[in-house]
């Protein structure tokens, strides 16, 4: 029995070193083709003609790896992608850790929808990547923005750090799609490209371009249909109650807000122009900051409440030009006085401890 055992127990070694260079060749092909794999943090979608054009950056790496930086033209993703893979055979492109996706306008203009289903089913995609919609074309912010060290994930990562400290919302594909869904239309960054001096950047210069801020787009119907600014967003946002985080401030007053329950009815003269915003229901803010003279929380709800009917008003007037029934405006009849509660939760800034609502007339807009 110890004779047999003493044979298998060579047999395995031997047979072990058969294989060991079989083992090695395999880590080291392993290895060969994990420093092959190039992640794509940001890609870009525009209408070209009757195709599309595809733009892709992979970003900084840990092995201080210049960024790949490209765009293709194809009929269709796929067949772009496919050409972008050919372009550069050395690396081998992946998919799986795109962080912002920025669609073009002419793009946007046509339908969102299409893009969203083929994230959806893509097994390489996430629909929790943030969305962006660019004023002009989006390979002029995924390509002009780089410079060989920097590239336009690094400054889309900058601005969304600055926008929400700021309380402005970033949004994915996927609350883009439940938005449609449930509302029939959605709210997503909109940014633009622009050159040193902040003017629209039209192509000439690597890394010329910066990342910048310029409102919101509304989506509805699949479809990119208007852009709002910061206020009009609000206004809609306050409407759907959709204020978590968001900041807002006026007459020295900054308020961080929590909750809204806002019913609002936009009033159209017969001429079709609005005459009128009513305004019901309840907005929950915490206090960042105040003036002197709003030593109380009386006067912090005044200015709170004149400031939640200023951006509802703005999203009304907006909404005349965007889509019937947009953010929950409808035709109502004209009511002489407009009911909100405000509610003020304890401030840091105050360090009032009690929980005091107030409810407040405000004189119809």
């Amino acid at each position: 029995m110890r004779r047999g055992g003493t044979l298998l127990y060579i047999m395995s070694v031997v047979v072990m070193l058969a294989i060991l260079p079989l083992l090695r060749g395999h880590i080291l092909a392993s290895r060969h083709d994990m420093e092959r794999l190039r992640p794509v943090q940001t890609l870009g979608v525009d209408r070209q003609g009757g195709g599309v054009t595809v733009s892709v950056s992979t970003g900084s790496s840990p092995d201080e790896q210049t960024p790949i930086v490209m765009r293709a033209d194809a009929a269709g993703v796929e067949e772009a992608i496919t050409r972008l893979q050919d372009y550069t055979p050395e690396d081998e492109l992946f998919y799986a850790h795109v962080k912002y996706i920025l669609l073009g306008e002419t793009l946007s203009y046509e339908g969102v929808t299409p893009l969203l289903r083929w994230v959806e089913r893509s097994p390489a995609m996430r629909m929790d990547t943030a969305l962006f919609i660019v004023k002009g074309r989006a390979d002029d912010a995924v390509t002009g923005s780089s410079d060989g060290e920097s590239d336009v994930t690094g400054r889309l990562s900058s601005l969304v750090r600055e926008e929400l400290s700021r309380g402005e919302r970033i949004y994915t594909l996927r609350e883009v799609a439940s938005s449609l869904a449930e509302r029939g239309f959605a709210l997503c960054l909109a940014v633009r490209a622009a050159d040193a001096d902040g003017v629209d950047y039209t192509g000439g210069g690597d890394g010329a371009a910066a990342i910048v801020p310029d409102g919101y787009a509304v989506i509805a119907d699949g479809a990119l249909t208007a852009f709002l600014t910061a206020d009009e967003s609000l206004g809609a946002a306050l409407v759907n109650g959709d204020v978590t985080g968001r900041h807002a401030a006026s007459d020295g007053c900054a308020f961080e807000l929590l909750e809204s329950d806002v019913e609002a009815g936009a009033v159209y003269d017969g001429d079709g122009a609005l005459a009128a915003i009513v305004l019901r229901g309840e907005v929950r803010a915490g206090i960042l900051a105040r003036n002197d003279e709003a030593d109380n929380d009386t006067a912090l709800g005044h200015i709170l409440a004149a400031l939640a009917a200023d951006r509802v008003a703005k999203a009304a007037a907006r909404a005349q030009a965007i889509a019937p029934g947009f953010a929950g405006f409808g035709r109502r009849e004209r009511l002489a006085q407009a009911r909100l509660k405000v509610f003020l939760p304890k401030s840091a800034v105050s360090g009032k401890n009690d929980l005091e609502a107030k409810q407040l007339r405000a004189q119809t807009l």
